[in-house]
């Protein structure tokens, strides 16, 4: 039997970093060859030193590309993102829920194998975490071992252009941190919380998007005013938290893609730039419906691809009174998305 808890499925193809110093991030990707590049060089900057990247099959050159980086540590699987595991194999917490795929187990695997007993980054190929100007991941870890945190909670916000002929405008790899003109709903998204995930207290740009576009059902009055000022565990667009920062050990695990066992800091929250509207995504789309192989029977990939569908007929803006630009990590600050 296969066990996932150290992801034996997993093999290594190219230059083991494992047993290599320096701060590691782990990362899954399935066709993002054009965001590749800028990740890589932006956690560098930060302070990553190593990258453990599991390929899903891409067919776009993004396994030849990562071959080619001296810090990429390449990895393959048998299985695929949206394969179920055997259940006999996880933790207890997971047996039993249907949508437990392989990238639910892969995330504490991976991190089991190569990350076990030290500070670590995971994240996906479209998410950019925000530091305030100069400072790097080195001077995030002191202060969480200062207060003897586990890790942060990086709060997701949801980056667009100005209009969706954007996505025509520019070529996929003038589309990254932070070479276009991006911006975000301005308002509060998160609470912080002592021992739980951060609450929830904006609907998220997603479903302002939905009810504009795709014809989703607006929240009551009740419901929204509810949610500004008790917050819930997650918006109407999803969990937006995860946990993008943690000193690692061998007894945790994810409980699903944006929750660990680990207690993490209630006084820290890194912004965590989610490239969600890109003309890569448009692809991704593309693959995700045909390939069916992320989990709810790909409703959220549904409508959006519903959603952009009509926006590009009528040559939408994503702009709202709620949007200002993104100008650093001062402007997530200021409208609370931020606590450093």
């Amino acid at each position: 039997m296969i066990d996932h808890a150290t992801a034996t499925d997993v093999e290594i193809r190219n230059n083991d970093l494992s047993a290599a110093p320096g701060l590691p991030l782990v990362l899954v990707v399935r066709n993002e060859r054009f965001l590749l590049p800028d990740f890589l060089d932006h956690y560098r900057a930060l302070g990553v030193e190593r990258f453990f990247v599991l390929d899903d099959a891409s067919d776009d050159g993004t396994p030849d590309f990562l071959a080619t980086q001296p810090d990429v540590c390449l990895l393959a699987s048998s299985y695929r993102y949206g394969d179920k595991p055997d259940p006999d194999s996880l933790p207890p917490a997971l047996r039993g829920k249907p949508d437990t795929r392989m990238i639910h187990v892969w995330r504490t695997g991976l991190m089991n194998r190569f990350c076990a007993d030290g500070w670590a980054l995971q994240c996906d190929a479209d998410e950019f975490l925000l530091l305030p100007s100069k400072t790097r991941l080195p001077d995030v870890i002191a202060r969480l071992e200062a207060e003897h945190a586990r890790g942060a909670w990086g709060g997701m916000i949801d980056l667009y252009p100005r209009s969706i002929s954007d996505l025509s405008a520019y070529d996929e790899t003038g589309f990254v941190y932070p070479k276009a003109a991006w911006f975000f709903d301005g308002v509060r998204h998160f609470s912080m919380r002592k021992g739980k995930p951060p609450r929830h207290h904006y609907v998220g740009v997603r479903h302002r998007l939905d009810v504009a576009f795709a014809d989703k059902p607006d929240l009551s009055r009740f419901q929204s005013l509810k949610l500004r000022l008790r917050g819930a565990r997650k918006s109407p667009s999803g969990t937006l938290v995860k946990p993008i920062l943690q000193r690692w050990s061998a007894s945790a695990y994810y409980l699903n893609s944006h929750v660990t066992t680990l207690p993490l800091s209630c006084s820290m929250l890194l912004p965590l730039l989610h490239y969600r509207y890109t003309p890569g995504m448009l692809r991704k789309l593309e693959w995700a419906l045909e390939a069916g192989g992320y989990s709810k029977g790909n409703a959220d990939y549904q409508r959006v691809d519903a959603m952009l569908a009509r926006m590009r007929r009528e040559q939408a803006s994503f702009m709202s009174p709620l949007s200002v630009p993104l100008t650093g990590f001062d402007s997530l600050r200021q409208t609370c998305n931020a606590i450093y």
